[in-house]
């Protein structure tokens, strides 16, 4: 049995005329029937009945064309997985929103450069803007806030984080939880509707009947805790963001409460894509450097 015989087989089914899978294959009738007649004699048994208006198929070839759609299908996926693979310089480019490049990046580098074979192109930007290169296929992969429509992605639960008020030193005690009705209270510095988080939490307090008073807006998570550093104002951040300020003594931070503020983060590929072996080697990397992080509440991945 060949393969050519099963995609001969398949077009055929599914034009439901030999003369028209003949055209779409590029070969004529008699060679397309006597590739049809030896996989039916190979199989034993009748595929396809003929007649004057086409051909349809016997109980028998509607589960071959089962098996032979899978079949092919798997061929190509194997053809794809692996073609990347043997390309010279192969890169994976991974998008990071921004905040999360100075606790996630370091590692996945250091992994990804014991591990792969390939090289690693780390992209920080706004959740919003990732969003918009995966899907043109500027990133192989990338982490990307739930909040976002992601329906045409394939989508793994990396992570569901708490969303803590962040202040100058001093300010704030991690023992002491603040209601969310009481963020009205704090002057807020936070990045624009671009940023997947200020989407989440606008849509959160939203909910809670709560107006936020967010008298500043930056696009730099950096210069966000600057400033906050400083005394300018206050800021929402998950742990994995503000822990390296937080060690250093240079900001403070508290939890929410009534309710609890939380994110879940993905990480997400095209769709239309069959992922490659060393993307989904990545996006494994990604899951068990997050598994591993004290600061959040790692879930198992789930599509």
């Amino acid at each position: 049995m060949e393969l050519r015989q099963l995609r001969y087989f398949v077009e055929t089914a599914h034009r439901r005329s030999i003369t028209r899978a003949a055209a779409a294959l590029h070969i004529v009738q008699p060679a397309l029937t006597a590739q049809i007649k030896a996989l039916e004699d190979e199989l034993g048994t009748q595929l396809l009945e003929r007649s004057p208006r086409g051909v349809r198929l016997t109980p028998s070839g509607e589960a071959v064309l089962r098996d032979a759609t899978a079949i092919l299908k798997a061929v190509e996926d194997l053809k794809r997985r692996h073609a990347r693979a043997a390309q010279p310089g192969r890169t994976v480019r991974i998008g990071i929103p921004n905040g999360m490049t100075r606790t996630f990046a370091g590692q996945l580098i250091e992994r990804a450069r014991q591990e792969c074979t390939f090289g690693v192109e780390l992209v920080e930007g706004m959740s919003g803007h990732l969003l918009e290169w995966l899907k043109s296929g500027r990133l192989d992969i990338s982490v990307l806030f739930a909040i976002q429509p992601l329906r045409q992605l394939d989508t793994m639960t990396l992570a569901v984080d708490t969303i803590d008020l962040v202040g100058p030193p001093g300010a704030l005690d991690p023992q002491r939880p603040i209601a969310f009705r009481d963020l009205a209270r704090y002057s807020l510095i936070l990045p624009s509707a671009r940023h997947g988080l200020t989407r989440l939490i606008h849509a959160h307090a939203r909910d809670a009947g709560v107006e936020l008073q967010q008298h500043a807006t930056l696009d730099s998570i950096a210069e966000i805790k600057h400033l906050v550093s400083q005394g300018v104002g206050y800021t929402l951040l998950a742990p994995m963001v503000y822990q390296p300020e937080m060690e250093q003594g240079l900001v403070s931070a508290a939890p929410l409460c009534n309710p609890a503020f939380h994110r879940e983060l993905v990480t997400a590929i095209r769709r239309s894509h069959e992922p490659h072996a060393d993307v989904a080697q990545v996006r494994v990397l990604m899951h068990e450097i997050c598994a591993g992080r004290p600061d959040a509440a790692a879930e198992p991945a789930r599509p």
